[in-house]
């Protein structure tokens, strides 16, 4: 296989498919055209593993799959067993494919591609997007869901990547599956798979161990349960809905369906049937799926013997039970023990193995308190701290502004329609709150705990929550301008679509951390640790990430103009169709990062980029221009482009 160092970027298949009869060694694609905008640019679909470009001869086209990175050495193995079983077995929605090694000529040598012809229509989420207001039609591609799947399991296919970009509807309406990359056929049990799926589609805990032909049942009913609640609340489509990266579903509301909002808007739904599929999907959502897909059905008659000896059995054992513990009791007696109160209300819950699945234990949720904003102003004057589990409802006339609430352990509570403004919960446990739609401007929570806590929505502007512990928490369209955040503890927090403005996170663990959407605008990143953060559609400009960690970090459609990226860690990092128009990105380290689609680098610094592929560094010689950089020097010499 080729060498990576030497595999062409997206730009080098697209000049190379627009010379057919010369890039292509396959009879049809040299004798066909390349499809083309009316500006007369070609027409490109871009994917995690290839770009896919339309070709036509007559009547017929075909896409052309170009993978962007090298493929795994067995894939054509994989394609070739793929197809053998395939021809097989007649399914209608899958579309006829062939992998040709000799498949494009790019600068001199040939790399592989996939041909597969091409579906006339539309992707299964633009024809929701089409018909959102028709709930019958909505219903109807749930019932030709559930047909494809039952059709998929008869013959033991799993597609293993079902998404929005997978599925598509043809012009007579019926579904067809694309892109097998991912796909399970029996032949290749024992075998890991080549990708995971698209995370807003899969379940929170797939790994590489998981391929088999179960693997789509967690996508379908994520498909199943949107296109059931959008035909009945369409709203939720315009709420929820993001072009291209998902129906109403993303991957952090699978990882806590509890604080996801869209599975509390679909817990409102007054359809059984939906609820049931809700509630399933959480089920698995928690990897509950696992052992009850274990349990395998019973003959009736064997049934009615085994529960005859499950009474029998049960009721000596109960019997014997009772007997022991009563001539314990009498043999030992002992006062009883006090209730314990200092039971953590947010436990965690460790994944069930693959192998073995653990007996599951009903945790009570702890019942919440009443209390009033005076009592609690009160009981604090009076030396209380502990208010674990209550529920704080703010009435007219109510007065917490301000107050200093320091070193309060309000775990576990409620506090709603209060006025939190200046309010200080410095170094107070917080953990599991809920705060949803406070004002909390100006407030004090710095050193505080509020791991698991959910803050959605609230208004934290210019609030104090340096090193504070803010592990998985919910701050989801929450307002944070100007916040402090110094060296605060992000890990896995949403806080997609968050206004952190000015905000001040400077040190901060971001890791695995949902910015997308967020405004980060000129916003203190410096040293801070974002790897594997998603920053998609994120506006940075003007941000500082001087010496930030960035390491394996989404950034997809993120606004990087005049932002501050010296010395930042981008390696492995996505950076597809990304604006560095006057970027500092002086020192910054590209090891191993993905560049695709680039919309500007007018005046950005470059000076001294390390690890900078000469593929790349070629590819942002071509888009510069002679426009200097905040150094005086022209963007094209400090990439030291060639004359």
């Amino acid at each position: 296989m080729t060498d990576i160092q030497t595999w062409p970027l997206n730009i080098d298949f697209t000049i190379a498919v627009q010379n057919p009869q010369v890039c292509f060694a396959d009879p049809d694609l040299k004798q066909s055209s390349t499809s083309k905008n009316s500006r007369g640019r070609v027409l490109l679909w871009s994917g995690n593993f290839a770009t896919v470009y339309k070709l036509t001869k007559g009547d017929r086209s075909w896409a052309v799959r170009c993978f962007t990175r090298t493929p795994q050495s067995d894939v054509q193995q994989r394609y070739k067993l793929i197809s053998e079983y395939l021809s097989q077995h007649q399914i209608p929605y899958l579309v006829d494919f062939e992998f040709l090694t000799q498949g494009i000529l790019v600068k001199g040598e040939w790399y592989p591609i996939l041909k597969m012809d091409w579906v006339e229509g539309s992707e299964i989420d633009r024809y929701i997007g089409e018909y959102i207001d028709d709930s019958q039609v909505l219903l109807r591609l749930d019932r030709q869901l559930k047909q494809l799947q039952k059709d998929l399991q008869q013959v033991g296919i799993a597609h293993g990547d079902l998404q929005h970009g997978n599925i598509m509807v043809d012009d007579q309406g019926e579904l067809k599956l694309v892109d097998y990359d991912g796909m399970y056929v029996p032949a290749l049990r024992g075998t890991p798979p080549l990708e995971v799926g698209h995370p807003n589609y899969q379940p929170p805990m797939r790994s590489l161990n998981d391929f088999g032909d179960r693997l789509d049942e967690f996508s379908f009913e994520v498909i199943s349960l949107s296109l059931r609640a959008l035909a009945s609340q369409p709203n939720l489509w315009e709420t929820f809905h993001e072009d291209n990266k998902n129906l109403i579903f993303r991957q952090n509301d699978f990882q806590e369906p509890e604080l996801s909002p869209v599975f509390q808007s679909i817990a409102n739904i007054p359809d059984d049937e939906t609820r049931a599929l809700c509630d399933r999907l959480i089920r698995r959502c928690h990897g509950k799926d696992r052992q009850e897909s274990s349990e395998q059905p019973v003959p009736k008659l064997k049934l009615a013997i085994t529960q005859s000896k499950i009474f029998l059995f049960g009721g000596l054992a109960i019997f014997a039970t009772v007997c022991f513990v009563f001539w314990l009791i009498k043999k030992n007696p002992s006062p009883p023990q006090p209730t314990a109160t200092n039971t953590p209300t947010n436990s965690p819950v460790s994944s069930p193995s693959p192998t073995i699945s653990p007996t599951p234990v009903a945790v009570a949720t702890p019942k919440l308190t009443p209390i009033s904003a005076t009592t609690l102003q009160a009981k604090y004057a009076e030396g209380q701290r502990d208010f674990r589990s209550i529920q704080l409802t703010g009435n007219q006339g109510d007065q917490l502004q301000g107050e200093d609430f320091s070193n309060i352990n309000l775990s576990g509570s409620v506090l709603e329609r209060i006025d939190l403004r200046q309010v200080i919960f410095k170094n107070s446990n917080l953990n599991g709150v809920k705060i949803v739609r406070v004002d909390l401007r100006g407030a004090d929570l710095s050193n505080a705990s509020l791991i698991d806590a959910n803050l959605a929505f609230s208004n934290l502007t210019e609030a104090n929550l340096s090193q504070a512990n803010l592990l998985r928490v919910n701050l989801f369209q929450a307002k944070l301008g100007s916040a402090l955040l110094l060296k605060a503890e992000l890990m896995k927090a949403n806080l997609s679509e968050a206004d952190l403005s000015s905000a001040n996170l400077k040190g901060a663990n971001l890791v695995l951390a949902n910015l997308r959407k967020a405004n980060l605008v000129k916003a203190n990143l410096s040293e801070s640790n974002l790897g594997a953060a998603n920053l998609s559609d994120a506006i940075l400009d003007e941000a500082d990430l001087s010496s930030s960690d960035l390491r394996s970090a989404e950034l997809h459609l993120t606004n990087l103009s005049n932002a501050n990226l010296s010395f930042a860690n981008l390696t492995a990092a996505k950076l597809i169709l990304i604006e560095f128009a006057g970027t500092n990105l002086n020192s910054a380290n590209f090891r191993n990062a993905i560049v695709e689609n680039i919309g500007s680098i007018e005046s950005a610094n470059f000076t001294n980029a390390v690890n900078l592929d000469p593929n790349v560094r070629k590819y942002f010689c071509s888009l510069a221009s002679g426009n200097v950089a905040e150094t005086g020097i022209p963007t094209k010499s400090t990439l030291n482009c060639l004359p």
